[in-house]
């Protein structure tokens, strides 16, 4: 009987689609969005990137060098203009990162995640570059401390990002950037 029922249903279902695709629509006035050519249509898209880099160097903690090495994992996103150019918004999050100093020898965490929106040329391609700031634990705690971590900006982020919003090369470095 069940059987029977479920047959019965589906054939309902098959029917009522056949209909659905021979019976006429009623008159109506229905108007198509024009056509997006060239470089409007590109720069309505917003484009997404993603990568995962490997990070290791050398710099200047509160107290002592500070010998980095660890993942940091940006995206990318660009809401490029009609016009050309726009914003975009780079996400930068340490994962697995840590430090060893130079002077104590003790292992320093690395934690955190930071979003910078900064706007790029709609005549050039742009080179967006982005000092994002993470939390720096220090090895040597007392027990049961109150003590925050420190906010740093060992990492410098670059983002090439062309005057259409495509997003190019994505490179990361530990360190003071040369001026």
């Amino acid at each position: 009987m069940r059987r029977n029922a479920l047959r019965l249903a589906g054939n309902v279902c098959l029917l009522a689609a056949a209909l659905g695709l021979t019976v006429p629509v009623a008159a109506g006035t229905a108007t198509a969005e024009p056509a997006r050519t060239g470089r409007a249509a590109a720069a309505a898209l917003p484009q997404f990137r993603s990568v995962r880099l490997p990070i290791s160097g050398t710099f200047t903690g509160p107290s002592e060098q500070i010998a980095l090495r660890g993942t940091l994992d940006v995206s990318v996103i660009t809401l490029p203009n009609a016009a050309g150019g726009g914003t975009a918004q780079i996400i930068s999050s340490l994962d697995d990162t840590s430090g060893t100093g130079a002077t104590s020898g003790g292992r320093y965490d690395l934690v955190g995640a930071h979003r910078d929106d900064l706007p790029f040329s709609a005549a050039a391609t742009t080179t967006l570059k982005v000092r994002p700031s993470f939390l720096l634990i220090s090895p040597v705690v007392p027990p049961n401390p109150v003590v925050p971590p420190n906010p740093i900006q060992p990492v410098t982020v670059s983002v090439t990002v062309s005057s259409t919003g495509v997003i190019g090369a994505v490179t990361a470095t530990v360190g003071t950037p040369a001026p």
